[in-house]
């Protein structure tokens, strides 16, 4: 497995990535209104194809991806090597993963959006079961829990690939300090999973997650 992190592009070097990019590629992040936003889809994907393609031997642009499901999580096409692939972005940071060993999902997030999202002490109650916010009401560091939290469950769905069209609610964490892991999930019995946080930086978390 693959797991690389960086810091959105920008100037001459984001020109550099965006040639890397196909036309698909190049009009999905042209349609994104927010110029952060629009750094993140290209570095990102730049990222993702020289990842694989050093996995593969093959030049960049020589691959094909196609999003799939609801929220377009890319998908290696037209090549006889199964690879499972994920990306992610918050604030300027972007996440890649690459893996034979199962669909993978990777995710990071600040913690000044999580604090923003959490002014009314609404995100607690969308995101933690009872049994998380007893925990969450013992821990003196609530914005950095609430968002290791978010990208671990983050993680768990993108790569079930359901993303949250599943209730965060409904997933069963490890506490934030502790080595994550999925207790339970409600309906359905616990896939075996591999699991990481990942270090990028202060102000952010991230992880990744393997189904194994």
């Amino acid at each position: 497995m693959s797991v690389s992190w960086g810091v959105a592009l920008d100037g001459p070097e984001l020109y550099a990535a965006a040639r890397l990019l196909d036309e698909g590629e190049r009009r999905r992040a042209a349609a994104l209104r927010d110029d952060q936003a629009q750094r993140r889809f290209v570095s990102a994907h730049a990222m993702l194809r020289i990842l694989v393609g050093q996995r593969l031997d093959l030049d960049p642009h020589l691959l094909a991806f196609a999003p799939r499901g609801a929220y377009g999580k890319p998908e290696l096409v037209h090549h006889a090597f199964r690879l499972h692939v994920n990306i992610a972005s918050a604030g300027d940071r972007v996440v890649c993963g690459v893996t034979e060993s199962g669909p993978i999902g990777v995710d990071v997030e600040s913690h000044s959006v999580i604090a923003d999202a959490n002014r009314f002490g609404e995100l607690d109650r969308i995101l933690l079961t009872p049994a998380e916010r007893r925990v969450l009401g013992e821990l003196e560091d609530r914005v950095g829990a609430l968002t290791r939290w978010w990208v671990r469950k983050e993680a768990v769905l993108k790569a079930s690939g359901e993303g949250l069209t599943i209730e965060p609610t409904t997933l069963q964490m490890s506490a934030p300090d502790e080595a994550p892991q999925l207790l339970g999930w409600q309906g359905r019995p616990v896939p075996a999973l591999w699991m990481s946080d990942l270090d990028v930086g202060d102000g952010y978390e991230a992880a990744v997650v393997v189904v194994t």
